[in-house]
């Protein structure tokens, strides 16, 4: 029985300890905050990495594989020194929290060390037995064209494809490690540093032997299109890589393709091909759109070349707006190699979806390029030619299930070659655009404005501003800066690496069907193309907006028209960057222990990183909390802290936060007593000003009060709470930790000031009310926006924000902890008549100015902020 009730005394009041001296227990105590300052930087260290990573997530912008990596390794890194930290604080309480650690940690490494599982097969497929089951071996674009060849009615060129295993047998592993220790060095950054990389990762490719094996068959398979062709001494040979040509991925005019291919040139070209995977544009893009080195395989499409009388493209539904009824023909004479590089004038023609498939629009070329045949005005098309194209896009729109952007040719007998269909890269939802001429052209009186340049073709939709930068070389091209307005003579495809860079594209030439013009698309980006006088009239240095959509351009910057773009497209959906981050951040970010106070917050229960994060804090704070129960020692114990001071608040020393020679017997303390810089500026902003009491509010107001009272009593503050979830200050001279509850939302502020500033922080997160969702959330907003005013980083979620300021001078940081002191305290129960505007605004002036006086009165001023 002795055993028994021992055991049970352990259970229930905790194993008693040792007896210690004093010195060993000041040891003790500065060794056990020196691990709970250690967590804390690295809890700071691991929220901070993932508030990042979501933020290019959810964000909508680029971003890349090493980013990822480094930000998931930072966060594995700290949540690792958390652990170690509360297993030295609590003797290995907790030391479950390693096993799940590693369980995540190698869940992780499995998510980002992924690899597409590449199957082997034959080095060539004929055309006529690939399928879009074939893609793996013979890539998108081929796999494409092969099912074309398969419906009924429809003609492509006949031809082979030099597979994604052939690729595999060219390039060695040893040709692969070499290419993959360029990319993991060069500066992406630096568009000088990109060319050069490229040109050695396209020497390493072209300077490989071609298996003797693979020339064979290459010899073999062009001979026999001779044969079958009775006349096929040249062919195009065209990429077709892993992902090309899906939706909303195009990699429009990035690969190299080479027309009129001879026998003896098929070997050097098609290494000129799979070189191209290494080009500055591809390379860009890729990293641009979310795609890994690895996760694209290159097959080469072999065609035989059409006698073309004319070709072009044809969209079965306007790219520029979808939902309209009606599909978009640009065509041209002779093949269409001028139609989607953007150099050459096409014939427009707009045609009804619907039988007879009339011509409701069609504008008609006047002149060629010199040295083209002129059509002095005829159309192009004649109309049952229009119609075949018509009924050929929907045929395919139909099998595939989408929209289709289709290159075609009509040969000198009149048969109509199909030579590439892939689903539309459109402008984003809401962003919309018609014809060149059915579009409604700005023009003077309809603004305040004259426009600078107006007309053109709306390549892609939208409206932008920007300094202009004429582009006219290579030299132009590596001095182009981020967040320009990019100009050109034409929109070759050559400019694609700087889409990423570029605010909006104008070009004195191209067209809706050029492959800058599908990529621009993609990345929403605002195209206005075919607008002549555009390099002489537009100067670089000049700010100008661009509004594709409504084909004009106007001097400066013009806020009334930006006002009504829309949010871009998420160039990174889909890719495999993406599923990667979007797999990887189910093990980090959930977070599934809420309440200290629950049953389920123990270490078990943790099942992500965050979960990890969460419980070693609130354990590490309790571990502090009970030092000196645990050790009858009274220096960490709490102390009331006395005087005109508002509502009630005890103080914590973990080391050196009280003037010394206090009495550290004594239960309580005054303000003057505290030598802790973070506490004093919080406190300053505390008592600054006094709290003018809850706003008045209605009766629903009120009814609101006691609803969510009487669903959660710990929000009513009438019932006790337990230690964690009073006011408390945990402090030393440079630390300081405040945990909050006034009324009905909870705070915290965090700080940490140094004269190292890579150590020096504060953190604000404040949650909750008594209203309802959407008022607390105004309130959170209310809040979020002043200290944006005062160079806090902000993030804001519904009623939860979280804000930060870190790595300046110690004074800069006193004077934010002022205000989040000020603020804890007079915005409370705010959230209770944040449905009157009037009130918003009332509150945001007299928080302002309070604010403005109560910084206003320090004696030493602050010169100005050193951002990050």
């Amino acid at each position: 029985m002795q055993r028994i009730f021992t055991l049970l005394k352990q259970r229930l009041f905790g194993q008693s300890r040792p007896s210690m001296s004093s010195e060993e227990l000041r040891t003790d105590f500065t060794r056990r905050y020196a691990h709970f300052r250690n967590l804390l930087t690295a809890n700071n260290n691991a929220l901070q990495a993932m508030a990042e990573l979501e933020k290019v997530y959810y964000g909508g912008g680029s971003y890349r594989m090493a980013f990822v990596r480094s930000k998931i390794s930072t966060i594995l890194i700290n949540v690792y020194k958390m652990i170690s930290d509360i297993l030295a604080m609590s003797d290995g309480k907790y030391a479950d929290l390693e096993t799940t650690f590693e369980k995540i940690s190698n869940e992780l490494d499995k998510i980002v060390a992924r690899k597409h599982d590449f199957v082997q097969g034959p080095l060539i497929l004929t055309l006529d037995k690939v399928r879009r089951s074939d893609r793996d071996q013979a890539g998108e674009k081929m796999a494409n064209l092969g099912e074309i060849n398969a419906l009924q009615g429809i003609v492509v060129p006949l031809g082979f494809v030099i597979t994604a295993s052939a690729t595999r047998h060219f390039l060695t592993t040893e040709h692969i490690a070499e290419i993959n220790r360029l990319l993991q060095v060069f500066d992406s950054e630096d568009l000088d540093d990109l060319y050069k990389t490229c040109e050695e990762m396209q020497k390493i490719v072209m300077d490989a032997p071609l298996p003797p094996d693979l020339e064979e068959l290459l010899h073999a398979h062009f001979n026999r299109l001779e044969t079958e062709s009775h006349s096929a001494s040249r062919v195009a040979m065209r990429s077709s890589a892993l992902g090309e040509d899906t939706a909303g991925v195009s990699f429009a005019g990035l690969y190299s393709t080479f027309l009129n291919v001879e026998k003896h040139e098929i070997g050097d070209l098609y290494k000129k091909v799979i070189a191209s995977k290494y080009g500055p544009r591809a390379i860009a893009y890729r990293r641009m759109r979310g795609y890994r080195h690895e996760d694209i395989e290159m097959c080469v499409g072999c065609l035989v070349m059409v006698d073309a009388l004319v070709s072009g493209v044809i969209y079965s539904r306007d790219p520029g707006e979808q939902e309209s009824e009606v599909m978009r023909i640009n065509a041209t004479a002779g093949i269409a190699r001028g139609v989607v590089d953007g150099t050459t004038v096409t014939d427009l023609f707009l045609v009804g979806r619907e039988k007879p498939f009339p011509v409701v629009f069609s504008e008609i070329r006047q002149s060629q390029d010199s040295g083209k045949e002129q059509l002095s005005g005829s159309a192009s098309l004649t109309y049952s030619q229009i119609r075949k194209l018509a009924e050929t896009a929907l045929q395919l729109e139909i099998h595939f299930g989408q929209p289709q952007d289709v290159e075609w040719s009509y040969d000198h007998q009149g048969v109509l070659y199909i030579l590439q269909s892939r689903p539309i890269a459109a402008t984003p939802a809401g962003t919309k655009e018609k014809s060149r001429s059915m579009q409604k052209v700005a023009v003077p009186g309809e603004s305040v404005e004259k426009p600078l340049l107006f007309g053109g073709i709306s390549a892609s939709g939208g409206i932008a501003s920007g300094e202009v930068f004429l582009v006219d070389s290579d030299k132009d091209m590596r001095e182009f800066p981020r967040g320009a307005v990019l100009v050109l003579r034409h929109p070759l495809p050559e400019w694609a690496p700087l889409l990423g860079r570029a605010t909006a594209v104008i070009a004195e030439n191209g067209t809706e069907a050029g492959h800058l013009a599908t990529v621009a698309r993609e990345f929403g980006i605002p195209a206005l193309f075919s607008l002549p006088g555009a390099m002489s009239v537009l100067t670089s240095g000049q700010t100008i907006t661009v509004n594709s959509s409504g084909r004009a351009i106007y001097q400066g910057r013009r806020e009334e028209l930006l006002r009504q773009n829309v949010a871009k497209r998420d160039i990174m959906a889909g890719s495999p960057v993406q599923r990667i981050v979007t797999e990887a951040l189910q093990y980090i970010t959930p977070l599934n222990l809420n309440d200290p106070t629950s049953s389920h917050f123990r270490s078990n229960w943790c099942e992500t990183l965050h979960d990890i994060t969460r419980f070693c804090h609130e354990k590490s704070v309790s571990e502090m909390f009970n030092y000196g129960k645990e050790h009858r020692f009274d220096k960490g114990t709490a102390k009331r802290l006395v005087g005109e001071v508002p509502l009630e608040w005890w103080v914590i020393d973990l080391a050196d936060g009280f003037r010394q020679g206090l009495d550290s017997g004594s239960k309580m303390v005054r303000i003057e007593d505290i030598v802790s810089l973070p506490m004093q500026a919080i406190w300053r902003g505390i008592s600054a000003f006094p709290w003018e009491g809850p706003p008045p509010i209605s009766a629903r107001g009120f009814g609101e009060i006691i609803f969510q009272s009487t669903m959660r009593p710990d929000l009513d503050p009438s019932v006790a709470s337990n230690m964690a979830t009073k006011n408390y200050f945990l402090i030393s001279k440079n630390f300081c930790n405040l945990s909050v509850r006034l009324g009905y939302h909870y705070a915290m502020i965090e700080a940490y000031l140094s004269d190292l500033l890579t150590e020096s922080y504060v953190t604000f997160r404040f949650k909750g009310g008594a209203a309802d969702m959407r008022r607390k959330a105004v309130r959170a907003r209310l809040l979020a926006d002043i200290l944006k005013r005062y160079d806090f980083r902000v993030e804001l979620r519904s009623d939860a924000l979280l804000a930060r300021v870190k790595k300046q001078p110690v004074e800069y940081l006193e004077q934010r902890l002022e205000i989040l002191g000020y603020l804890i305290t007079h915005s409370r129960q705010l959230d209770m008549v944040m449905t009157q505007p009037h009130a918003v605004e009332q509150y945001r002036e007299k928080f302002l100015k309070d604010i403005e006086e109560m910084l206003s009165l320090k004696e030493s001023t602050i010169g100005e902020s050193v951002h990050e």
